[in-house]
């Protein structure tokens, strides 16, 4: 087993250690799906036919990448773009508390349940948000980190308006995954 794959199991553990409810909220997202549009094109868009565990990026690396990009604790505003259930606020909490956290995620049963989680932990849970990256404007920040999310338009859009705030002020991009970076 890789390092990652173990990383990734003990993301999983500390998700129930934490209360998380990660498999009821894929079902009911499942559920609304099947009712909503074909199951191949939503699931497409939202990664539903997938493990939680594939699409969110473990703790431990949001740890190192916090400390990394972040030694001096400088940066005020943290935006996740494609949140899932919010890990990353999670460990801004810990390693960041005075930083700001935004969390865009377009599954409500994941923003919800990562709320329900947030409440739990003394977190903001109004800091993540249900929103389509396509139609959404982008909050403004100083570090947005991107793990492939949705349709190859949305990321293009996304990267697009990131490209045009960065002419304008300096930010901090982190990506993750096979579409954002290339």
């Amino acid at each position: 087993m890789s390092n990652y794959e173990e990383e990734k199991e003990r993301s999983g553990a500390r998700d129930r250690e934490l209360g998380f409810e990660i498999e009821a909220a894929e079902a009911k997202t499942r559920a609304r799906i099947r009712t909503s549009k074909s199951m191949a094109e939503a699931s497409s868009e939202i990664w539903a036919h997938l493990s939680p565990q594939v699409f969110q990026t473990p703790y431990e690396e949001l740890e190192r990448i916090v400390t990394r990009v972040d030694p001096e604790k400088n940066i005020s505003v943290w935006v996740d773009l494609g949140a899932a259930y919010g890990r990353l606020g999670i460990v801004l909490g810990r390693l960041r508390p005075s930083a700001r956290f935004i969390g865009i995620e377009l599954v409500s049963e994941r923003v919800q349940e990562g709320r329900r989680i947030y409440s739990r932990l003394g977190l903001k849970p109004e800091s993540l948000i249900c929103a389509d990256l396509i139609s959404t404007p982008l909050p403004e920040g100083d570090l947005y980190f991107i793990y492939d999310f949705g349709k190859r338009e949305a990321i293009d859009r996304v990267l697009e308006q990131l490209r045009e705030r960065a002419r304008k002020t300096p930010l901090i991009v982190v990506g993750r995954g096979r579409r954002i970076r290339d």
